[in-house]
């Protein structure tokens, strides 16, 4: 397609460059997780705890992973947790943060 072999040493910031094109499938993916987890957020109350980590049992180990709110939290600029979750019920505020 852009005619680039495999022995040639181009970075992939270089290949979007050439072609002009940001990397979507990130913003694709940031587009869907916000659209889910607001509707999950005002709806289901049971998927909501386990998203929060309610969930006893035994801690994995290694480095612990970002949590999910997390994330979304700095996608969204929010403070933090709860003002995530406030963002999120109420929809008009959380269409505008994403």
């Amino acid at each position: 397609m852009l005619k680039i072999k495999l022995t040639d040493r181009i970075t992939n910031d270089g290949v979007f460059g050439t072609k002009k094109e940001g990397r979507l499938f990130l913003e694709i993916l940031k587009n869907r997780r916000h659209s889910w987890i607001g509707h999950t957020i005002r709806h289901n109350e049971f998927v909501v705890n386990i998203l929060e980590g309610a969930i006893f049992g035994n801690m994995a180990l290694g480095r612990p992973r970002l949590q999910y709110f997390k994330q979304i939290a700095i996608n969204t600029g929010a403070d933090g947790q709860r003002a995530t979750k406030r963002m999120a019920c109420n929809k008009c505020s959380w269409k505008s943060a994403n």
